[in-house]
């Protein structure tokens, strides 16, 4: 019978924990496996990490700090989630959105944290929240940027074999990090968790250089990454240790079995070491260790193998940087994929919108708000009727009808659309705008120094300092902090004045009476008016049809509450019998 010795089987002669060498032993140096003298650190030009979100790759800037932790990682440092830093810096092109005026009123964190999820053959795997609120915040200014995104992610859509090859790339990083934080408490035995990174590192290049043949977006970067690395002299060194790590040596054994097939004894033929030129063979290792004996350096065979593994190790910590690099952005595209999948097992669609430039007709169909996810709610998808993009459109209708939902959703799809990625919608062509006012109504604050309608004069002062031409805003019930009479009168003086910058603004309110009377004046060329559709027993639809609304419903809101005449009385009537 032959047996091959692998990790397992040799570990008794690596038990070991290598000790700690002389001081100036980099500087003298222990014997050298390779023509790289010991000590010798080798050029930190700095890693070349692929940029998977934009057009033209951004730069990093000095990663090279980043290579000497991954370096201190190998060692044995105990580096458990300090690669967070890393991948938490990813370089963003710059954007005219300031995430202050629309970021809290989105959610975005429970927007990440519901739908925006990396599941992978049905696991959930955890991302950086982070990382995809930072994307989210930031929709790029150039439109190639979110073009180069969108290309990526219809290129994942229609090659599902390439979305398998993006899954496996991220799943072998994810091991990559793992093993070098791998403690080493948990892994004491140094030598097997440095031939542990070593494994994780090769399964990760070869998915890289082996996956995205064909890849007409940007995905190709991780495959030149990939072949890049395995082209260099340092990765042949990698895997021929590694083959050896797995094949030490053949054994050939003699059994004696017993009646009931137990193992009675056994006896040693033969043992040939396998054939390679990365280990010296028995006779050279004993000749290295002789040699650094008498330089002062004393250390057994699990030693001479650490310092070999460091060796191969050390001209790829630049590549592992920007392996590990990679995540946040290919985080980004699975979490979009992830999100479509969430859609379309409730039976919703989501698409990549088309995005024109200056002026041009909106058109969104099947549009949804992922929020209610939260709440376990399937949203009712619904149309947007008012194709021009510059119309301000005043939304009315009863309480529960849907018009703030209406209103996060189409600052959603504005905000992902610009992104460059998928929109809550099954259709979409939305006009580009430098940036989003976003203002829902919110509880009062107790810190607040003004009272409601000193908030609201605050809001409308906001709107005008921060709004821009051509910009989206969307407003939530104006005016409702104050008396309908100052209300109307404000609500009209900002329908007047907002039209001059051509903004997109949606804006719902409950003064009925003055929307209807400017549906019938049109002082504004470019208003446009939404209502909360009803069905036949005065319920919401959820969908939204051209017109003004005729009541709020009150009565309805009344009675489903108990507040009603009738109603009210018989508690006043218990209560004095009582």
């Amino acid at each position: 019978m032959r047996l091959v010795l692998g990790r397992r089987s040799t570990s008794e002669s690596l038990r070991r924990r290598r000790r700690a060498l002389p001081a100036g032993a980099d500087a003298g140096g222990p014997p050298s496996f390779y023509v790289q003298p010991v000590g010798a650190k080798p050029a930190l030009s700095g890693p070349a990490v692929p940029d998977l979100l934009h057009a033209e790759p951004r730069a990093w800037g000095d990663l090279r700090g980043s290579s000497e932790l991954v370096r201190f990682a190998f060692e044995g440092g105990d580096c458990e989630g300090v690669f967070d830093t890393l991948i938490e810096a990813l370089p963003l092109a710059p954007s005219t959105f300031d995430p202050a005026t629309f970021a809290t009123q989105l959610y975005l964190d429970e927007l990440v944290r519901s739908s925006l999820r990396v599941t992978i053959e049905g696991t959930h795997v955890d991302a950086s929240a982070k990382v995809l609120r930072r994307v989210l915040e930031t929709p790029p200014a150039r439109a190639i940027d979110g073009a180069t995104r969108q290309r990526v992610l219809a290129e994942l859509v229609a090659k599902p074999a390439m979305r398998g090859d993006l899954e496996r790339v991220y799943l072998a990083i994810r091991r990559l990090r793992e093993a070098l934080e791998l403690s080493t408490g948990t892994e004491p035995n140094l030598v097997r968790r440095k031939v542990g990174v070593l494994v994780a590192l090769r399964r990760c290049v070869e998915a890289m250089a082996d996956g995205f043949e064909g890849a007409e977006s940007v995905l190709s970067r991780l495959r030149d990454l990939g072949q890049r690395v395995r082209g260099r002299e340092a990765w042949s060194r990698l895997v021929q240790l590694v083959d050896v790590e797995g094949n030490l040596a053949t054994v050939d054994v003699r059994l004696r079995l017993g009646s009931d097939g137990t193992i009675r004894g056994f006896g040693v033929l033969a043992i040939r070491e396998s054939e390679t030129s990365i280990l010296p063979g028995p006779f050279g290792r004993f000749v290295q260790r002789m040699i650094s004996f008498l330089r002062g350096y004393r250390y057994g065979e699990s030693e001479v193998v650490v310092r070999l593994l460091e060796e191969v190790f050390a001209p790829l910590a630049d590549d592992v940087v920007a392996i590990l690099a990679c995540t946040g952005a290919i985080e980004t595209y699975l979490a979009a994929l992830g999100f479509r999948d969430l859609a379309r097992g409730k039976g919703l669609e989501v698409c990549l919108p088309e995005i024109v430039e200056g002026a041009g007709e909106r058109a969104i169909e099947g549009l949804f708000n992922p929020l209610l996810f939260l709440q376990d709610v399937t949203p009712i998808p619904c149309d947007v009727p008012v194709p021009r993009h510059d119309a301000l459109v005043v939304i009315t209708g009863p309480n529960s009808g849907g018009k703030t939902r209406l209103l996060q959703s189409l600052a959603l799809t504005q905000l992902l659309g610009q992104v460059g990625l998928f929109v809550p919608a099954a259709h979409a062509r939305i006009v580009r705008a430098p940036n989003l006012f976003l203002s829902l109504v919110t509880d009062g604050d107790a810190a607040q120094i003004e009272g409601r309608l000193g908030t609201e004069l605050m809001r409308i002062r906001q709107l005008f300092e921060q709004l821009q031409p051509g910009s989206v805003a969307i407003l939530d019930e104006l005016c409702s902090g104050t008396n309908p009479n100052e209300g109307e009168d404000i609500f009209a003086m900002v329908v007047s004045l907002l039209p001059r910058l051509r903004p997109q603004v949606f804006v719902s309110t409950h003064f009925l009476g003055l929307a209807a009377r400017l549906e019938r004046e049109r002082p504004v060329e470019s208003l446009a008016f939404l209502q909360v559709e009803l069905d036949p027993e005065e319920k919401p639809t959820y969908q939204f049809v051209p017109g003004v609304a005729t009541t709020s419903l009150a009565h309805k809101v009344a009675a489903r509450l108990g507040v009603t005449e009738a109603a009210l009385g018989e508690l006043v009537a218990a209560k004095l019998r009582g």
